[in-house]
């Protein structure tokens, strides 16, 4: 605290002066993948959504994408997947009880 009381007295009133300030980051493009690239990565999580680090690599070389680019592909289809199948379970019932007949009335008072 008195450093920070220290710092204000020397005229440091910003907080980016007191914390001192980081050089902003240029945040990548966003990746846009072709068709036939999302066809063979689709293929290739159907075999196997978790490939090892040499699978990995393999695929990227093979699009011409960088390996972060398909890591983070994959990770986030198995994040959709297990989204999807949540999803689907809140919409299901949750416990089957079977349902007795309908029965008229007048037929249990015969």
């Amino acid at each position: 605290m008195a450093e920070a009381e220290a710092r204000h007295r020397a005229g440091m009133q910003n907080l980016t002066e007191f914390i001192g300030s980081e050089p902003s980051k240029k945040r990548k493009r966003r990746t846009s993948f072709t068709p036939q690239a999302l066809e063979i990565l689709n293929a290739h999580f159907e075999k196997n959504t978790h490939p090892s680090g040499q699978e990995m690599t393999e695929i990227a070389e093979k699009l011409n994408y960088d390996r972060e680019v398909v890591r983070v592909w994959f990770c986030n289809k198995r994040q959709a997947l297990k989204n999807t199948i949540k999803r689907l379970k809140q919409h299901e019932p949750a416990t089957a009880v079977p349902m007795e007949p309908l029965t008229d009335s007048l037929e249990e008072n015969s």
